[in-house]
This record gives C-alpha cells, sequence and structure tokens, in this order.
C-alpha cells in the first residue's frame, strides 16, 4: 500500500529513472492488462454472434481498443519489469489510462448516440421509399 500512496506523487510519476515495481503492482498491472485481453476475446465472440451492422462497428472498436491497450500495456510491464530508464517511466501509465479513457468515450458516444441516430434514419428511409413506386 505504501507503493500505492507513493505513486501519484508528481516527482515519482515524472521520474525518468523510477525504482522498481513491488510484486504487487506488477500482478495487479498484469490482472488488468490481462483482463482487457480477456475482454476482446469475448468482443471477438460476441462480433462472430451478431448481425446487426451498427452494433457489430462499435463492437469491432471495443475489440480494437480492449486488445491494443492489454498488448500495449504488457510491453510497458515488460520494460518496467527489465528496468528499462525512460520507457518503464510511471507516466506512461498516465499517458495510457488516459488514452484508453478518451478511446472508450468515443465508442460510447457512438454507441449511444450515433447508433440509435443512425437507425431512426434508416428507418425514416424504409418509411419513405415504401410509398415509392
Amino acid at each position: 500500500m505504501n507503493y500505492l500512496k507513493s505513486f501519484f506523487n508528481l516527482s515519482h510519476l515524472f521520474n525518468l529513472r523510477p525504482q522498481a515495481m513491488t510484486n504487487s503492482a506488477v500482478i495487479t498491472l498484469a490482472v488488468v492488462f490481462g483482463l482487457l485481453i480477456i475482454l476482446s476475446l469475448a468482443a471477438w465472440l460476441y462480433i462472430n454472434k451478431t448481425k446487426d451492422g451498427l452494433k457489430l462497428k462499435g463492437l469491432r472498436r471495443l475489440f480494437h481498443l480492449f486488445l491494443s491497450m492489454g498488448i500495449s500495456g504488457f510491453i510497458y510491464l515488460f520494460f518496467a519489469w527489465q528496468g528499462v530508464a525512460i520507457l518503464a517511466s510511471r507516466f506512461w501509465l498516465l499517458i495510457w489510462a488516459i488514452v484508453l479513457v478518451i478511446w472508450l468515450l468515443f465508442i460510447v458516444k457512438y454507441l449511444f448516440k450515433e447508433v440509435p441516430k443512425l437507425r431512426s434514419e434508416i428507418e425514416e428511409k424504409r418509411k419513405f421509399a415504401k410509398y415509392l413506386p
């Protein structure tokens, strides 16, 4: 727990030669990155079962998000484990988390704002096309 208290300290976060991670921190990060890869596999399985084209596009985006963030997380964890000076810096985790949140917000916006709007447009076109010869 002492490691987590000092983790968000700015001098620790932006140190270019960080101290070695504790085993509990490595395990915690490995579990988080592993869960992202498992979520990508679940999204991939769901992609293969769904027939809805609009939902399919959003699920593909989720699949790519989870897979790429999980793999990039394990790459960071490898560099942290090896003690590579600048690539093991903690600010990469901060950048990783910011990218994850922003990317996820775009996907959620697509799924909950744009998909219903597109569905209503498609329904209006169907209603209009019904009366065309």
